[in-house]
C-alpha cells in the first residue's frame, strides 16, 4: 500500500546531532563526506528516472485501457510494487547498495505511479459513465493536481524546516514512526484478511465516506511530516560528516516518501471527486 518508509531508521545515521539553524545549511563539508547539495542532485536524478518511466509506462498502458484491456495493467502494478518493496528492504539494511539499486527502484516506482494513476482515474471515469454522464473520459487533470500538490508540499516542508519553523524532536519522530507502522499493519491486515480469507473488512484507502476521507487526510499528513524527517536526517547526516554513500541512501529515502505522498494525494483527490 506504500504506507510506510522503510528508510527512516535513525540508527543508519551513525552520529546524529541537533538540527542546525537555517543560516548553517550548506556549510562547508569535509572531502568525501555527505553534503546536502550532493543529496539533492542524487534525489533529482532518482525523480527524473521515476518521471520518465512513468511517462513511458502511461504511453503503454493508456492504449490498453482504450482497448478494454484494463486487467492487463494489474500485473504490471503488482510486479513493480513487489519489486520496489523488495529493493527498499535491501537498501534499508544495506545503505551502500542505494547507488546501484536506487535507479532500478525509481524506474519501478514510475511504473507503479503510471499504472495506479490510470486505474484510479479509470475507476472514476467508469463510475461517472455508469451514472449517465456519457462516455468514460479519463480525468488526467487529477493526476497533474496530485503531482503539483506533492511538489508543493515538498517545497513548503523544506522551507518550513530551513527557516526553523518546524523541528522534530526525537519523541515526535518516534510518534510519527509508530503511526506509520500502524498504517502499514492495517494495510498488511487488509491484504491478508480480505485478499486471502475474504473477510470483507472496510478498506479506508478506497472508501469515499467521511471516515475514508479523514483517513486519507491523516495519511497525507503523516507523509508530509515524513518529508520533514527526511530533510532533518539529511541535514544532520551532512553536519555530522556521514560517508559519501549516504547521499545515495538519503536521496533514495526522499524518493520513497515523495512517491508515497503522491499516491496518497491522488487517492484523496479521487475520493473528493467521487463525492461531487
Amino acid at each position: 500500500m506504500n504506507a510506510s518508509n522503510p528508510m527512516l531508521r535513525q540508527s543508519v545515521f551513525e552520529k546524529p546531532v541537533n538540527a542546525p539553524r537555517w543560516d548553517e545549511l550548506g556549510a562547508a563539508a569535509k572531502p568525501g563526506t555527505m553534503t546536502v547539495q550532493g543529496t539533492a542532485i542524487k534525489a533529482g536524478f532518482f525523480l527524473a528516472v521515476c518521471v520518465m518511466t512513468a511517462i513511458f509506462s502511461w504511453m503503454k498502458f493508456e492504449p490498453m485501457y482504450q482497448a478494454g484491456n484494463i486487467g492487463g495493467i494489474v500485473p504490471w502494478l503488482m510486479g513493480s510494487s513487489i519489486g520496489g518493496f523488495v529493493l527498499a528492504m535491501i537498501v534499508s539494511f544495506k545503505p551502500r547498495s542505494a547507488a546501484i539499486l536506487g535507479p532500478v527502484y525509481a524506474a519501478l516506482q514510475g511504473v507503479v505511479i503510471a499504472s495506479l494513476s490510470l486505474l484510479i482515474v479509470a475507476q472514476m471515469a467508469g463510475s461517472k459513465a455508469a451514472q449517465g454522464s456519457g462516455q468514460a473520459v479519463l480525468n488526467t487533470g487529477l493526476i497533474f493536481q496530485a503531482a503539483s500538490m506533492t511538489f508543493g508540499i515538498a517545497a513548503a516542508a523544506l522551507l518550513a524546516y530551513a527557516t526553523g519553523i518546524i523541528r522534530l524532536s526525537p519523541m515526535a519522530m518516534k510518534i510519527i514512526s509508530v503511526a506509520i507502522g500502524g498504517i502499514a499493519i492495517y494495510a498488511i491486515g487488509l491484504m491478508l484478511l480480505n485478499g486471502i480469507f475474504n473477510m470483507g473488512l472496510p478498506n479506508l484507502w478506497v472508501s469515499n465516506s467521511p471516515i475514508g476521507i479523514g483517513f486519507s487526510l491523516l495519511v497525507v499528513g503523516l507523509a508530509s511530516f515524513t518529508l520533514v524527517m527526511n530533510y532533518q536526517m539529511i541535514d544532520e547526516g551532512a553536519k555530522s560528516g556521514q560517508p559519501k554513500y549516504m547521499e545515495w541512501y538519503s536521496a533514495f529515502a526522499l524518493t520513497v516518501t515523495l512517491v508515497w505522498l503522491y499516491i496518497e494525494i491522488l487517492r484523496l483527490l479521487s475520493k473528493l471527486n467521487r463525492r461531487d
